[in-house]
C-alpha cells in the first residue's frame, strides 16, 4: 500500500512537469508576444522621418535652382509629418536603390512616384494610394511624322516600327517594355537622361507615366522647343509611398495623416498647387 502510494506521488510529480512543460511551449500560442514595429519606434523616437527620393520626376519630385528637393508628393510627405508633429530629412537617391533601402531599415519610407505592383508588394508595403497614372510612350512630332505614326495600339507596336525606346531602371515601365520589346529597349539611370536621349535623336521615343510626361509636353511647349506628342496611352498603377513591412504601425499613422488631408480637401489643394 505504501508502495503504491509512493509510486503515485512520483507519477503525479512526472504529470506535473510534463503540464508544465506543456504549458511553456503553448504559451506563446496563448499568450503570443506583441511584435513591435521598429521603424515607428526610431522614428517616434527621433522625431524625424528618413525619406529617401531620386528628385528627377517634376512634378512629384525634383530640385529648384536652389538645389532643395521639391514637389507635389514632397509636399505630401511634409504635410503629414507636420500632422504627426515630426520632420522629414530628405535623401537624394537612386530609383533602384530605394526599395533595398526601405527592406534594410537604412530609410523609414521611399518617396518616389512608386506605382503599387505585385511584384513590389511582395517584398514592400504601401500607403493608400494619392493618385492613379496613366502611362504613355512620347515622341517628338517630327519624328512620328517622319515614321507615320500618329498612334500604338499596344507597347509591342515599338518593336513592329523597329523603334528604340527609353525608360528608367528599376521602373514598371522597364518590366513591361523587357517582356514585351526587349530588343528595343534602352534603359537610363534618370528619365530625364531619356528625355535627354530622346530630344538629340540618340532613340524615338520614351515609356514614362503622367504626370510627368505632361510637365515634360507642357515644358517643351513654354520653352518653344519641338512639340513632344503622346503615341501611346494606357491605365496605369495607383502611386503611393513605400515602408518596410514590419512597419505596420508607421504605416497606419502615414494613412491616418493622409486620410485626413484627402477629407479636408488639402491634397486636392495641392493637385492645384503641382497640376497634377
Amino acid at each position: 500500500m505504501v508502495a503504491t502510494k509512493y509510486y503515485m506521488a512520483i507519477a503525479l510529480v512526472i504529470v506535473a512537469l510534463i503540464a508544465f512543460s506543456a504549458g511553456l511551449v503553448a504559451r506563446p500560442i496563448l499568450y503570443p508576444v506583441v511584435k513591435q514595429d521598429p521603424v515607428w519606434a526610431r522614428v517616434s523616437s527621433t522625431g524625424t522621418i528618413i525619406v529617401g527620393t531620386e528628385p528627377g520626376w517634376p512634378p512629384y519630385e525634383y530640385t529648384d535652382a536652389q538645389g532643395n528637393i521639391i514637389g507635389f508628393e514632397v509636399d505630401i510627405t511634409n504635410r503629414i509629418a507636420q500632422r504627426l508633429g515630426l520632420t522629414v530629412e530628405w535623401r537624394d537617391m537612386g530609383f533602384d536603390a530605394i526599395i533595398p533601402s526601405v527592406q534594410a531599415g537604412d530609410i523609414d519610407m521611399g518617396v518616389s512616384g512608386f506605382s503599387i505592383d505585385s511584384e513590389r508588394l511582395a517584398v514592400v508595403d504601401f500607403t493608400m494610394p494619392h493618385s492613379i497614372t496613366e502611362g504613355q510612350v512620347i515622341m517628338l512630332q517630327s519624328r512620328a511624322n517622319a515614321l507615320g505614326i500618329t498612334k500604338l495600339t499596344s507597347l509591342a507596336n515599338i518593336s513592329d516600327y523597329g523603334l528604340t525606346c527609353g525608360t528608367q531602371t528599376g521602373t514598371t515601365e522597364e518590366t513591361e517594355l523587357n517582356s514585351l520589346a526587349a530588343n528595343s529597349v534602352r534603359t537610363y539611370t534618370d528619365y530625364l537622361l531619356a528625355l535627354q536621349a530622346m530630344k538629340s535623336g540618340m532613340i524615338d521615343c520614351v515609356y514614362a507615366e503622367t504626370p510627368i510626361t505632361s510637365n515634360w509636353i507642357l515644358d517643351a511647349s513654354q520653352k518653344g522647343e519641338e512639340p513632344i506628342v503622346i503615341v501611346f496611352t494606357r491605365p496605369y498603377y495607383p502611386c503611393a509611398f513605400v515602408v518596410s513591412k514590419d512597419a505596420f504601425t508607421f504605416l497606419a499613422k502615414v494613412d491616418g495623416a493622409l486620410a485626413e488631408m484627402i477629407a479636408s480637401g488639402e491634397l486636392d489643394q495641392l493637385r492645384q498647387k503641382w497640376k497634377t
